[in-house]
């Protein structure tokens, strides 16, 4: 997915009042669009560490099976429920990124392209203004002209070019009047578009933990042990391993 800031689509004759209005305006909505780029990434790497994550367990759960310890009990038993646990939570996982996308990052995509056709609106009034300004500037020519050589010059001429000028006129001031009415309208709505994503990610996060939770508790139930019973019976087991002759107090060779 590629994305790309508004080009300039103003004039340089940034003391007219109207382009440096229509500026800030194109200025708001490009800070919009970089929020955008930014938190659709963002949300992609979640997503991506998420899975990353499995990954890792997954990979971890293939080292215990080689493992010859996992091959009797109890640490077979353990190693069993771990794998069971293992696949259900990347379903779990699959399924929660699947509803990620479908209440964030695809709306976010969906939610850039109205910046392409905004691009498009906008390098449309350039367009009409730099007529404009041609046409103004050919009439500006004829008058200085007919100044110069009195009746001599056509008033033909210049009748179409005063046409030509009004007729540029309103196509731009059209495009601009339009684009300043709806660009604000599109600045405010992006809160509310925004806010309903964030809130469909939130939900889809709560239940997506909630339910990794319950998998553990059904598949460990009471085999679950306290971190504080946990941390004392490892630190039992690994004081009776050290009072072994080989791994006790004895001294390491140099």
């Amino acid at each position: 997915m590629s994305w790309s800031v508004f080009k300039k689509a103003f004039s340089g004759r940034r003391s007219k009042m109207e382009d440096l209005e229509f500026e800030q305006q194109v200025n708001q909505l490009n800070q919009a669009q970089a929020l955008c780029k930014r938190v659709y990434k963002d949300m992609r790497k979640c997503c991506d560490a998420e899975t990353a994550q499995v990954k890792a367990q997954q990979k971890m759960l293939v080292g215990l099976r080689s493992c010859p310890l996992t091959r009797s009990e109890p640490l077979k038993h353990t190693v069993e429920v771990f794998s069971a646990v293992m696949a259900e939570l990347q379903s779990s996982c699959k399924l929660f990124k699947s509803e990620i996308d479908a209440s964030f990052t695809d709306p976010m995509r969906r939610f850039y392209n109205v910046y392409r056709h905004l691009d498009f609106h906008c390098k449309q009034r350039e367009t009409k203004l730099q007529e404009y300004e041609k046409q103004q500037s050919r009439l500006d020519k004829l008058e200085r002209k007919m100044n110069q050589q009195g009746q001599g010059a056509s008033q033909t001429k210049l009748d179409l070019a005063q046409r030509a000028v009004t007729s540029a006129r309103l196509d731009y001031e059209r495009v601009h009047e339009r684009l300043m009415q709806e660009l604000p309208q599109l600045y405010q709505s992006r809160v509310g578009y925004f806010d309903a994503c964030l809130k469909g990610t939130i939900r889809h996060e709560a239940l997506y933990y909630k339910q990794n939770l319950k998998i553990l508790h059904l598949q460990f139930r009471e085999e679950v042990q306290s971190s504080e019973d946990c941390e004392a019976f490892t630190e039992k087991q690994l004081e009776d391993i050290r009072t072994l002759s080989i791994v006790g107090s004895s001294t390491l060779p140099a």
